[in-house]
């Protein structure tokens, strides 16, 4: 998140096809009121899915969430000018899903408890919190990994191109496999990334930590500075 920006879904099911890139209902997005923070949303009704990772491009946010929680629900979508967290709750309304900042670029979605009762509730929540924070913490040391890796290279340096990809970690860190979801919009580029990114070694994951793990590389712009 450094460098350029990253989204990063948690999945073991999760896959946007090789060699297609995801699509989603959203118009170019511009700043509308700099000094609050707002933006003008124009995101449709759609799968949550889509819908979350068109609000993490348009505000560059990294998003990290177990895929299978995202499965079945739908966003009423968000169209107007908010500021990124009214944006947000927009678009969860009516799902059961809340969100939960890890910082100010980063978050995570997780069950509202709104369902649940008493202790069972108060567990569940212990819970997911809990897997959150463990996300969220690797998924900070697999990003910084990869961006350093990245930036070793003059052709696979961040900030030009967008690239989704998924990794799959070793219990001893070594990236066992690595799936480029799509195009960085270079043969060479895609081909080098692979190459730069196979066998890469990294810290070993948690245990339970749902795999593959996805990640989506953002360009550069003047909210995400590209400083390899």
């Amino acid at each position: 998140m450094k460098y350029a920006g990253w989204a990063l879904v948690v999945a073991c099911g999760f896959c946007w096809g090789a060699g297609h890139a995801v699509e989603w209902q959203a118009a170019d997005v511009e700043p509308v009121d700099g000094a609050h923070g707002r933006l003008r949303f124009d995101i449709g009704p759609q799968p949550l899915s889509t819908a979350v990772r068109a609000f993490s491009d348009i505000t560059g946010q990294a998003l990290l969430v177990d895929e299978r929680l995202l499965v079945g629900r739908v966003s009423p979508g968000a169209r107007g000018e908010f500021t990124a967290e009214d944006a947000l709750r927009r678009l969860l309304a009516g799902t059961g899903l809340r969100e939960r900042y890890a910082s100010d670029k980063a978050f995570t979605l997780m069950p509202s408890g709104e369902a649940g009762t008493g202790m069972t509730a108060v567990a569940s929540a212990a819970s997911a919190d809990a897997d959150s924070a463990m996300t969220t913490s690797y998924g900070a040391v697999l990003q910084a990994a990869v961006e350093s890796a990245l930036c070793r290279s003059e052709r696979t340096r961040p900030g030009a191109y967008r690239l989704a990809l998924q990794v799959w970690v070793a219990p001893s860190g070594e990236l066992l496999r690595v799936r480029l979801l799509g195009s960085t919009g270079e043969i060479e580029r895609d081909q080098a990334v692979e190459a730069v990114l196979g066998g890469l070694r990294v810290d070993a994951p948690p245990a339970g930590l749902a795999q593959p793990l996805t990640l989506l590389l953002l360009p550069a712009d003047a909210s995400r500075p590209a400083r390899c």
